[in-house]
C-alpha cells in the first residue's frame, strides 16, 4: 500500500515539474528530436482519500456514496483497491462517489470489523457489500444494481444513464417519470403538475415494498427531455418496461391499489413462455395479500411427481389467466409448512387471503380447473390448516372459524346451514373459514365438535348457541362485532393469549354468583379505555383455572404483563380506580405480588427470577418492600423479573424459617441471600453478580434435594454452622476461585449451613465436599484449602465417569474434553429421538473397548448441537484427534464397524496439512498459540500444486511448535478479509498476520514464518527504566500487562503489530509487568496502555486488541499535543494532522537559524488564540519539507487549508504575532463574524478548558436573535479586555446539553460551570456589566436542570439552593409566610434553641440583625428568598475552601423529584446522594456547619480525602483521628491506601475518624518527616506508627491497643465496640456512665478525673462511656452511674459520685478483695490448728512411761 502511494504521490510530482518547467521538458525534446506535439495524459483513475470529517459532510451533500474501507495491516487491500480502481470513473459516470477512508472506529459505527469492505450509501442508509471484492464488474453491477439502491418505503431516483442500466439488467421495472427539478423544487407546490406528481408519488411509495416482493422494480426520473422521446404528454406519467418493452399506464396514479394489480396482470401477460411463476415466500405473502384470486403450487423439484403435477398444470396457465386467476408455484418445504403442507405437491387456492386446500387427483388437470373455476363461482366456507389459522388470528384479523369433523353428520347439517350466512359475515366484515383438525380444537379447549369460536383482535369468543340456527348465529356475529362486552375463554385460550400477548386483564368470575354478575356489568364500561391502552380484556369462568394461579378468591382481577401475574387487591366495584391500575401497571413498573402457584410457574418459564418471601402484616417488611421497589427499573433493564409471595408455608419448603428473605432462581436453581434488605443497593448489586458471574450459591436443605435429584452434576460444600472469618469461610472464599470453571464444566457448585442432607449422606465433620452424579455421593478426601486439588479431583475423567454408561454433557463440558483431550468420541444426537436411543443401546457396548485405548466417549443432546458443531444432520458420530474432526458416513447401528473405524483413526498419523472446519478452527485460533492456516478455494487451480509444497514443510513447522492446518471455507475467509485465494495467514495468540510474498515457495513462506514467531520487538522495562524513559522521552507508550494471564502474549502481539509504525511518528513502545506502577497509573487490573507525553499521561480506554485502532489513538493529534506550546512535530506527524485538520499553520524553522527563537517566542503567543480559532499550529524542523513547500529562507509561516491545494506562505512581520493572528483568521474566514461561531466538540472542549467564556445560543430564522446578535457584537473587545471569551453558536445539541430550549439565551462559564443571564438581552451594557461582575465577584451560579444532572454527576460535594417559581406583582405564598410576625416568632424560638449550648456570639448578633431587617419591611415586598441568598453569598467561599460547590435553581417539577414542598430549600448532594437540609436558611452559619458536618460529608467504604482547613477543624472536633498522609507522586501510596480502606468501616465503629490527606505543607505543620505516614491523634496528641502499612491487621490491632489509646491523667471516652474490646482485654476495669450535658453527670466526671492516675497505679482500667441503652444491660437504670468489671463480672456502686476518695476506696477494695482465696486460707489456717492440736494430743497420750529410778546401792 505504501507503495502504492509513493508512485501515486511520484506522479503527481512528476506532472507538476511538467506544468511548472515547460522549457525544460521542451529543451529535453528539442535535444532528442526537435519539437513534436505532445500527447495529453489522462489522469490515472484514483479512488479519493478522505477523513472522517470529509465523509460526512459528502453523505451529506451527495445522494449515492461507495465508501471502501480499509487498514494498515490489510494484505489484500492494496490488490482489491487496484480491482476498484478499474471502475472509478463508471461509478462517476453512473452518479455514483467512489471514495476510500482508513478509520477503524468510523468503520465500527457503520458495522464494519473485518477489512477490506465496500459501503453503499444511498441518501445516507448504508448497505454493506458482501459480494466478492476481487470481482470489479460484480461491484460495478451492485452499486449501479437496483437492489442496492433500493429503500424502504422509498421510490429510488436515479438519473438516465442508471435508468437505462436498469432496462437492461431488470425485467420488469416501473418507472415514474416527474418534471426536471427546475420546474418543481423540492418542497414547492405552486404548480399543479407539481402537486400531482407529489401527491401520486407519496400514494405509490405505499406499494413500493409490495412491488419490490413481487420482482418490480420501480424507480422515478426527474427528466422532461427523456419524457419527451417517449411522447408521455403531461407528467407525471408511469411507464412499465417488461423485458425492455414498454408499456404506458392509463389509470388514475394517485389509486396505488389499482397501479399494484395492474403491474401484476402485465407482470404475467403476454409472456411468450406458457410457464407458471416460480415464486419466493416473501413474494407469495404480497400476492396473496394483494390479489384476489391467487392458485399457489407448493412443489419440489427433486421429486419426480411433483414435476408430473407441473407439466400438467402447465397446460391450464393460460385458462387460469383468462378468468383471472392469478397461477404461481413454489419450491420452499419451509413456507409450505408455515401453510400446514404436509405433503407435497399440493395445491391451495386463496380467495381474498382465505386459503383453500384442493383435496383431488393433481394428475387431472380438467378436474383441477373445474375445481378452480367451482371455486371462483361458489360461495363456500373455506378450508384451512392450523398454521393458516394461526397466522390469520397472529395478524389479528375478525374471524369465525367453525371447528368440525367432516365425517361426523352434524357436522356436515351444521356445515350446509353455515354457508348460508357466508356472504353475510363479508359484508360484516368477518372472514368465515372452518378447521378440521381435533388437535387444534383441544388447544382451544374444544372437547366436542362442531363448534365455533370468533376471534377479535386475537381474543376468542365461544358461541353456545345452536349452531343449527344460522339467523341466531348471524345476530350473535353481527352483536360481536358491535358489542363492548368483555370475552369469555377457556383455559386453553386463557394460555396462548397469556403467551402471544404483552398485556392481558383477565377476571376470574362465577357466571352464577350475584356478585360476579354485578361486577362484571361494572367492568363492562371499560372494556373500550382498555383496549384503547393496548391492554386486552377477558373472562374467564373456571374454578381449576383460577386455583392453578392460587386465586382463592372469586371474583378477582389479574393482570399479565408478558407472563408476569399482578392480582388486584383494589375495589372491583369502582371500575375508575381498576382502569388506572391497569394503565399504571402498564406504564410503570413495580414489584408485582404472586401466589405459590404463579410462582411455580415464573421458576419453570423465568430465566431470572427473583422473588421476595414476606409477611404483609410485618410492618418491617413493608418498609423493605418499599425499598426494594426502587431497584425494580433496573432490574427489569437488566432482565431479572422479581416478585413477591406472601406465603409463610411456601417459605419454609425453601427452608426459610425468619422473613423477608431473598431467593434468586437461574435457570431453576435458586441462591440465597444473606445480606440486608433494607440496603437496596447491595441487593442489586448482589443480584447483577448472580446474573452476571458464577457464584456458589447459598441453599438450604429443601432446596438441595430438588437440586440433586433434578440435576446430574452437583457439588455440595458442607460447611456445618459457620461463622464469618472462621476456617470453613476461608475456604468456601478459596473455592470461588473455581466455579466458573465448574460452572464452564456444567457442574452446579453450591454450599450448605444446614445438616439434615449432609447426615443423610453420612457427612459426620465439617466443612466437607460432596460431588453427587446422577444422584450418586462422592466424598472428597484430598486438601479442601488447596481449590486446585478440588478443581481437578472434580473435572478428573475417573470422577465424572458413570460406569458402565457413555456419559451425557453439555456443550461446555464438551469443549473442555475436546480441549484437554487427544482422541474422543462424540455422539451427536436430539432428546427424545427413538433412533438415537437405539444407536446409544449398541453404543454403550465399545465404550469399554474405546477406554482401554485411551479414548474417550461421550453423548450431546443440547439444543441446536447441530448448528453450534456445523454437523449435517443428527444423529452423528464424530471421532476428534487433537482438536481435528472425522465424521463417521456408516451405519450407526453396527458398532463392530464404529469400533473398527474409530481405532484405525487413532492408530493412523496424519502426514498432510489437515483440513478443518469453521468451529475447529475458532477453537484452534483461540487455544494454539503459533497456528498458520492455509485458505483455499475448491474452484482454484493453482491451489492443489501449491498445496502440495506447502505439505513439504508442514513437519518442520511441527518441530518450531507451529501447527499448520488448511480450510476451504470461503465465507470465513471473506469475513477476515480474504478475497483472493490461495491465501496464507499466520495466527498468533489469536492476533492475524496476513502473508504478502511467493506463496508458491515453500522455503519463503516457511522463513517467514519463522520470522514472525521469532519476532518481539518490544522492549521489557522495569520501574526504573521507566523514570528514566518519562524523563527523556518526548512521547512514550508502556503496555502494562499481567506476567501470568494467558491474555497477555495476545494483547502483547497485536501492540508489537504497530511497533515500527509507531517508531515513524517518535513514539516508543516499551512493555511492563510491574504490578504496583500500573496501580499507580490506573489499572487495577492489567492489560492497559499509558501514553507519556513529555512526563503528561493519558490512559488508552478502546479496545487494546485492536491494533489499528491503538495507533490511530497513539498518533493522534489531539492526544499527542503535549503542553499548551506549539507542538514540533515530524513528517510522519504532519501527514496525520494534515489528515484529521482542515486549517493547519505550520511555522518552519531551524536550530542553525538566529532569528527563530525570537519568532518562536512571539509566535507562541497566539498558539491559543489560533487554537480557539479551529487552526492547528505546530512548527516542523526539516529543511527539506521547507523546500517542498516553496520556503527557501527560514522561519516561514505557511497555511494550510481544505480549499487549497497549495499552502499559503506568509509574507508580512514575522515579530508581529497580532498581524499574523489576524492574517491566519483572514485566511481561514476572510468574511468571518466578529464573535465566532463554534458547534460540537470543539465548543464543548472550549467550554471545558477556558476559564471565562460566554456563550450566545441562537437559532436561523429568529428576528429577535439576529437583532440581540447585532447589539452582542458592540462589547466583543470588551469582553476580550477582561478575559472573557465570547462565542456563540447553532448547536442545538450543546443548547440541550445544558438546559437551553429557547432562543435566544446567554450562559456564562467559569472553570466550566455555568451561570444563566436572565436580564434584557438586547440591552448590551447590562450584559457587559453582568458579565464582568461574574467574572471579578465570587456568586453563586444560577443553572438549568441539566447542568445540575450533569454536575451531580460530575461534583462531590454539591449543595443546591432550590428557588420558588416566579410570580408577577409579588412573591409566592409560601415564601411570603417567612415574613409573617408568627414566622419570626418561631424562627426566634427556634434561634434561641439552636443557640442555647453555643458559644458564637456571632451566630446570636446574626439573628437579631436578620429579624430586625425583616420586620421592617413590607409584607408584600418580602423577599425572603433573596434575603437569604445573600447570606449564602456569604458562606460560598466557606464552601469552596471546604471542596463544597454551592449553586441555584429555580425548578419546581425538579425540587417534587427531592420531595421538596415548599420554598426556598437546600439539598446537599455527596457523589449523587442528596439530603434535605431541615434547618433555619436564615442562619447562615448553621447552614454552613450543617454542611461540613463529618456525618454529612462523609462517604461510605472509603477513607475521606480532606484538604488543610478541614484537617484543622477535625484535629479542634474529633478526639480520635487517624490521619494518612502521602503524596499522589508516591509508588506505594495507592496499595497501602488499598489497604487502609480495608479496615475503615472497623475504624468508624470504634469511634475513630480515619482522613487522609496528600499535602506536604501539612505534613510539615505537624512535624512528618516521611511520606507516606500514619499518625493517631488522641485529642490532639500525636503518636506516630512505625510498623509495616501494607498490613491492615497489625495497624488496626494498633490503633485499638489500650498502650496508644490510654491518654494520661484522663478518663478515656468509649463506645460499645471499644468497651466490648477493654472488657475481653483487661481483669479490671471502671467504667462511668453519664449523659451529655447533665449537671449531676458533669459535676461527677470532674471529680472522678482526679482519681484516673491512682486507679493506673491499682492496675485498673478506667473509661467514661455516654451511652443509656448500653448502661441498662449492666443493670444501670439512673445515670450518672459507676460499674466495675472484675473478670467481666460487673459490681455497682451505690456511694456518693462526687466523693471520689470514696469511690477511689470503693475501687480498691474491690480489686484486692479476693473471697476464694480467703476461704480456702481460713481452711488452712484451721486444719494447722487442728493437726497441731492432734500431734500434741497424741504426744501427750502415748508419752512412754519413765523408767523406775536406779536403786541405791546401799538399798540393794
Amino acid at each position: 500500500m505504501t507503495f502504492t502511494r509513493l508512485k501515486t504521490l511520484s506522479l503527481l510530482v512528476c506532472a507538476l515539474l511538467a506544468l511548472s518547467f515547460p522549457g525544460y521538458v521542451n529543451g529535453a525534446n528539442n535535444n532528442k528530436k526537435g519539437p513534436q506535439p505532445v500527447a495529453p495524459v489522462e489522469p490515472e483513475a484514483v479512488i479519493e482519500e478522505v477523513n472522517a470529517k470529509q465523509l460526512e459532510k459528502l453523505l451529506a451533500d451527495k445522494d449515492y456514496v461507495a465508501v471502501f474501507w480499509y487498514a494498515r495491516s490489510c494484505v489484500t487491500c492494496d490488490k482489491v483497491l487496484a480491482e476498484l480502481e478499474k471502475i472509478d470513473d463508471d461509478t462517476d459516470s453512473f452518479g455514483v462517489d467512489f471514495v476510500k477512508i482508513n478509520d477503524k472506529r468510523l468503520a465500527k459505527q457503520y458495522g464494519i470489523k473485518n477489512f477490506p469492505a465496500l459501503t453503499y450509501f444511498r441518501e445516507k442508509e448504508p448497505i454493506i457489500y458482501d459480494g466478492d471484492l476481487m470481482d470489479e464488474e460484480g461491484v460495478l453491477d451492485f452499486l449501479t444494481s437496483l437492489e442496492a439502491m433500493d429503500l424502504p418505503d422509498r421510490i429510488e431516483e436515479v438519473n438516465s444513464k442508471i435508468l437505462q442500466k436498469i432496462i437492461e439488467d431488470t425485467d420488469f421495472v416501473a418507472v415514474l417519470f416527474c418534471p426536471d427539478h427546475e420546474t418543481c423544487p423540492p418542497r414547492v407546490m405552486d404548480k399543479q403538475q407539481c402537486r400531482k406528481c407529489a401527491k401520486a408519488l407519496q400514494e405509490l411509495e405505499n406499494i413500493d415494498d409490495e412491488a419490490d416482493q413481487l420482482g418490480i422494480g420501480f424507480v422515478k426520473i426527474h427528466d422532461e427531455a427523456l419524457a419527451d422521446e417517449y411522447n408521455l404528454g403531461n407528467l407525471p406519467a408511469l411507464v412499465y418496461y417488461r423485458h425492455q418493452t414498454p408499456i404506458i399506464y392509463e389509470g388514475e396514479l394517485q389509486r396505488e391499489e389499482d397501479v399494484l394489480e395492474w403491474l401484476v396482470q402485465n407482470k404475467s401477460t403476454g409472456d411468450e413462455d406458457d410457464v407458471i411463476e416460480d415464486v419466493t415466500s416473501k413474494t407469495l405473502s404480497t400476492l396473496i395479500s394483494n390479489i384476489d384470486n391467487l392458485v399457489v403450487l407448493f412443489y419440489d423439484h427433486g421429486n419426480d411427481d411433483s414435476m408430473t403435477v407441473l407439466e400438467e398444470l402447465e397446460q391450464i396457465d393460460d385458462d387460469c389467466d383468462k378468468h383471472g386467476i392469478q397461477f404461481v408455484k413454489i419450491d420452499d418445504a419451509k413456507a409450505a409448512g408455515d401453510y400446514g403442507i404436509d405433503s407435497i405437491p399440493a395445491i391451495v387456492y386463496f380467495e381474498k387471503e382465505i386459503p383453500n386446500v384442493y383435496d383431488g387427483d393433481l394428475m387431472d388437470e380438467e378436474q383441477i380447473l373445474k375445481w378452480l373455476l367451482g371455486q371462483l363461482e361458489r360461495d363456500e366456507i373455506e378450508d384451512v390448516t392450523d398454521e393458516m389459522l394461526d397466522t390469520m388470528i397472529k395478524e389479528g384479523r375478525v374471524i369465525a372459524v367453525l371447528f368440525y369433523d367432516n365425517n361426523d353428520k352434524k357436522s356436515q347439517k351444521v356445515l350446509e346451514e353455515l354457508e348460508n350466512i357466508d356472504d353475510e359475515c363479508d359484508a360484516l366484515g368477518i372472514t368465515f373459514v372452518k378447521i378440521d383438525n381435533p388437535e387444534e380444537a383441544v388447544e382451544y379447549g374444544i372437547n366436542k365438535v362442531p363448534k365455533l369460536i370468533y376471534f377479535e383482535k386475537g381474543i376468542p369468543t365461544i358461541y353456545e348457541g345452536n349452531l343449527e340456527d344460522e339467523e341466531k348465529l348471524l345476530k350473535w356475529l353481527t352483536d360481536q362485532t358491535s358489542s363492548d362486552q368483555i370475552e369469555d375463554i377457556t383455559d386453553e385460550m386463557l394460555d396462548l393469549i397469556i403467551e402471544k400477548m404483552p398485556h392481558v386483564a383477565v377476571l376470574f368470575y362465577d357466571k352464577d354468583q350475584k356478585k360476579s354478575q354485578k361486577i362484571l356489568a361494572e367492568l363492562e364500561n371499560i372494556d373500550d379505555e382498555c383496549d384503547q391502552q393496548d391492554i386486552a380484556f377477558v373472562k374467564i369462568d373456571d374454578d381449576k383455572e383460577a386455583k392453578e394461579w392460587g386465586i382463592d378468591e372469586i371474583p378477582s382481577i389479574v393482570l399479565f404483563e408478558r407472563g408476569i401475574p399482578h392480582i388486584y387487591e383494589g375495589d372491583l366495584m369502582k371500575e375508575d380506580e381498576l382502569l388506572g391500575w391497569l394503565v399504571h401497571q402498564k406504564r410503570y413498573s413495580e414489584i408485582p405480588e404472586v401466589t405459590d402457584e404463579m410462582k411455580d410457574k415464573l421458576v419453570e418459564n423465568t430465566e431470572h427470577l427473583a422473588v421476595i418471601f414476606y409477611d404483609k402484616d410485618d410492618k418491617q417488611d413493608m418498609r423493605i418492600l418499599n425499598e426494594l421497589e426502587n431497584i425494580d427499573d433496573e432490574l427489569e433493564k437488566e432482565g431479572i423479573v422479581i416478585v413477591r409471595i406472601d406465603n409463610a408455608a411456601e417459605a419454609k419448603e425453601y427452608g426459610l424459617d425468619h422473613l423477608p428473605a431473598l431467593i434468586y432462581f437461574e435457570n431453576k436453581i435458586p441462591a440465597l441471600y444473606e445480606g440486608d434488605l433494607m440496603n437496596e443497593d447491595e441487593v442489586l448489586e448482589w443480584l447483577l453478580v448472580q446474573k452476571k458471574t458464577a457464584t456458589i450459591e447459598e441453599v438450604t436443605d429443601e432446596i438441595l434435594v430438588n437440586l440433586i435429584n433434578e440435576h446430574e452434576y452437583v457439588v455440595v460444600f458442607f460447611t456445618g454452622p459457620c461463622e464469618p472469618g472462621e476456617t470453613c469461610d476461608h475456604t468456601l472464599n478459596a473455592l470461588e476461585s473455581i466455579d466458573d470453571e465448574l460452572d464452564e464444566a456444567g457442574i452446579i457448585f453450591v454450599t450448605t449451613e444446614d445438616t439434615g442432607v449432609a447426615k443423610k449422606y453420612n457427612v459426620k465433620t465439617y466443612p466437607r465436599l460432596v460431588f453427587f452424579r446422577n444422584r450418586d455421593p462422592l466424598h472428597f478426601t484430598g486438601d479442601l484449602d488447596d481449590e486446585d486439588e478440588v478443581l481437578a479431583w472434580i473435572t478428573d475423567d475417573e470422577t465424572l465417569e458413570i460406569p458402565g454408561k457413555i456419559e451425557e454433557v453439555n456443550v461446555k463440558m464438551l469443549d473442555k474434553i475436546l480441549a484437554e483431550n487427544d482422541h474422543v468420541v462424540v455422539f451427536f444426537y436430539a432428546e427424545g429421538d427413538k433412533k438415537a436411543q437405539k444407536i446409544l443401546n449398541e453404543l454403550e457396548n465399545i465404550d469399554d473397548e474405546c477406554e482401554e485405548k485411551d479414548i474417550d466417549f461421550v453423548k450431546t443432546s443440547d439444543d441446536d448441537i447441530d448448528k453450534e458443531y456445523d454437523l449435517p444432520g443428527l444423529p452423528a458420530l464424530a471421532f476428534y484427534r487433537h482438536k481435528f474432526r472425522t465424521i463417521y458416513t456408516g451405519d450407526l447401528m453396527k458398532e463392530e464397524e464404529i469400533l473398527e473405524w474409530v481405532i484405525d483413526l487413532h492408530e493412523s498419523t496424519a502426514d498432510v496439512i489437515e483440513s478443518v472446519d469453521r468451529k475447529t478452527l475458532q477453537v484452534l485460533i483461540n487455544d494454539v498459540e503459533h497456528l498458520a492456516v492455509f485458505f483455499y478455494d475448491d474452484e482454484c487451480e493453482s491451489c492443489s500444486e501449491i498445496l502440495e509444497e506447502l505439505e513439504n514443510i508442514d513437519d518442520d513447522t511441527d518441530k518450531h511448535g507451529i501447527q499448520f492446518v488448511k480450510s476451504n471455507d470461503v465465507k470465513l475467509a471473506h469475513e477476515i478479509g480474504i478475497f483472493a485465494f490461495p491465501a496464507l495467514v499466520y495466527y498468533e495468540t489469536g492476533v492475524p498476520i496476513m502473508y504478502d510474498g511467493n506463496i508458491a515457495s515453500n522455503q519463503d513462506v516457511f522463513n517467514w514464518i519463522l520470522e514472525q514467531k521469532a519476532d518481539q520487538s518490544i522492549q521489557l522495562i522495569n520501574r526504573d527504566q521507566l523514570i528514566e524513559y518519562i524523563g527523556t522521552k518526548d512521547f512514550l507508550a508502556v503496555v502494562f500487562y499481567k506476567e501470568d494471564d494467558p491474555d497477555s502474549p495476545r494483547v502483547l502481539r497485536h501492540i508489537e503489530l504497530i511497533d515500527d509504525e509507531a517508531a515513524e511518528y517518535g513514539i516508543y513502545i516499551v512493555k511492563m509487568h510491574d504490578k504496583l506502577m500500573a496501580k499507580k497509573y490506573g489499572f487495577r487490573n492489567p492489560p492497559g496502555l499509558t501514553y507519556f507525553r513529555k512526563g503528561k499521561y493519558i490512559n488508552y480506554d478502546g479496545d487494546i486488541d485492536d491494533e489499528e485502532e491503538v495507533l490511530d489513538w497513539l498518533t493522534s493529534p489531539a492526544n499527542m499535543e503535549m503542553t499548551d506550546h506549539i507542538e514540533q512535530v515530524n513528517r510522519k506527524m504532519f501527514e496525520k494532522i494534515r489528515k484529521n485538520s482542515d486549517y493547519v499553520a505550520v511555522i518552519f524553522y531551524s536550530d542553525e537559524c538566529k532569528q527563530c527563537p525570537r519568532v518562536l517566542a512571539e509566535v507562541e503567543h497566539i498558539d491559543d488564540e489560533a487554537d480557539k480559532a479551529g487552526i492547528d499550529f505546530v512548527k516542523i524542523d526539516d529543511k527539506q519539507m521547507a523546500k517542498e513547500y516553496g520556503v527557501f529562507a527560514l522561519p516561514a509561516i505557511v497555511f494550510f487549508k481544505p480549499t487549497s491545494k497549495e499552502p499559503v506562505i506568509y509574507a508580512g512581520d514575522l515579530y508581529e504575532e497580532e498581524q499574523i493572528l489576524t492574517w491566519l483568521i483572514t485566511q481561514k474566514d476572510p468574511s468571518g463574524d466578529v464573535i465566532e461561531d463554534l458547534e460540537g466538540e470543539r465548543l464543548v472542549h472550549l467550554i471545558e478548558e477556558s476559564g471565562s467564556i460566554a456563550v450566545y445560543f441562537y437559532a436561523d430564522g429568529c428576528e429577535q436573535c439576529t437583532k440581540v446578535l447585532e447589539e452582542l457584537e458592540n462589547i466583543d473587545d470588551d469582553c476580550d479586555k477582561h478575559g472573557i471569551t465570547f462565542v456563540k453558536t447553532r448547536d442545538f445539541s450543546v443548547a440541550d446539553g445544558y438546559g437551553v430550549h429557547e432562543y435566544p439565551a446567554l450562559v456564562y462559564f467559569e472553570g466550566g460551570i455555568p451561570n444563566v443571564f436572565e436580564g434584557e438581552l438586547s440591552e448590551e451594557e447590562e450584559v457587559l456589566q453582568w458579565l464582568i461582575t461574574q467574572k471579578t465577584e465570587d456568586r453563586i451560579e444560577l443553572i438549568t436542570r441539566q447542568m445540575l444532572e450533569t454536575m451531580v454527576e460530575e461534583t462531590q460535594y454539591l449543595a443546591v439552593y432550590f428557588l420558588p417559581p416566579e410570580r408577577k406583582g409579588k412573591q409566592p405564598a409560601f415564601c411570603r409566610s417567612f415574613c409573617s410576625p408568627s414566622s419570626l416568632k418561631e424562627s426566634n424560638l427556634t434561634t434561641t434553641k439552636s443557640t442555647k449550648h453555643s458559644s458564637s456570639q456571632f451566630v446570636q448578633n446574626y439573628i437579631s440583625r436578620k429579624r430586625k431587617r425583616i420586620e421592617k419591611q413590607d409584607k408584600i415586598n418580602c423577599n425572603i428568598c433573596d434575603q437569604i441568598l445573600e447570606g449564602l453569598e456569604l458562606i460560598d467561599d466557606e464552601c469552596d475552601v471546604f471542596g463544597i460547590h454551592m449553586v441555584k435553581i429555580q425548578d419546581p417539577q425538579l425540587a417534587k423529584r427531592y420531595s421538596i414542598k415548599t420554598f426556598p430549600a437546600l439539598v446537599y448532594f455527596r457523589n449523587g446522594n442528596p439530603l434535605l437540609f431541615e434547618g433555619d436558611l436564615q442562619n447562615e452559619q448553621s447552614v454552613l456547619e450543617w454542611l461540613i458536618d463529618d456525618d454529612n460529608r462523609e462517604l461510605a467504604d472509603e477513607i475521606e480525602e480532606v484538604n488543610e482547613r478541614m484537617l484543622d477543624r477535625l484535629m479542634a472536633e474529633s478526639t480520635l483521628l487517624v490521619v494518612f498522609f502521602y503524596d499522589d507522586d508516591c509508588a506505594e501510596c495507592e496499595e497501602i491506601l488499598e489497604e487502609l480502606e480495608e479496615i475503615d468501616g472497623e475504624a468508624d465503629m470504634f469511634g475513630i475518624d480515619f482522613v487522609k490527606i496528600a499535602s506536604i505543607q501539612a505534613a510539615k505543620t505537624y512535624e512528618i518527616v516521611n511520606i507516606p505516614s500514619l499518625v493517631y491523634f488522641r485529642k490532639q496528641v500525636p503518636v506516630l506508627y512505625d510498623g509495616d502499612l501494607h498490613q491492615h491487621d497489625k495497624v488496626i490491632t494498633w490503633l485499638t491497643s489500650q498502650d496508644v489509646f490510654e491518654i494520661k491523667n484522663e478518663i478515656e471516652e468509649v463506645n460499645r465496640k471499644m468497651l466490648d474490646k477493654l472488657l475481653e482485654e483487661n481483669e479490671f476495669l471502671a467504667v462511668f456512665f453519664y449523659e451529655h450535658n447533665q449537671p449531676d453527670s458533669t459535676a461527677a466526671l470532674e471529680k472522678l478525673e482526679n482519681i484516673d492516675s491512682e486507679t493506673d497505679n491499682l492496675d485498673i482500667t478506667f473509661v467514661k462511656m455516654a451511652d443509656s441503652r448500653y448502661a441498662k444491660k449492666w443493670g444501670v437504670t439512673k445515670l450518672p452511674a459507676m460499674v466495675y468489671f472484675r473478670r467481666r463480672f460487673p459490681s455497682i456502686y451505690r456511694g456518693d459520685l462526687l466523693s471520689e476518695d470514696e469511690v477511689l476506696e470503693w475501687l480498691r477494695k474491690n480489686r484486692f478483695r479476693q473471697p476464694e482465696l480467703n476461704i480456702f486460707m481460713y481452711a488452712l489456717i484451721a486444719l494447722s490448728v487442728a493437726f497441731m492440736v492432734y500431734t500434741a494430743f497424741l504426744l501427750q497420750c502415748f508419752k512412754p512411761a519413765p523408767p523406775p529410778p536406779v536403786q541405791h546401792p546401799k538399798q540393794s
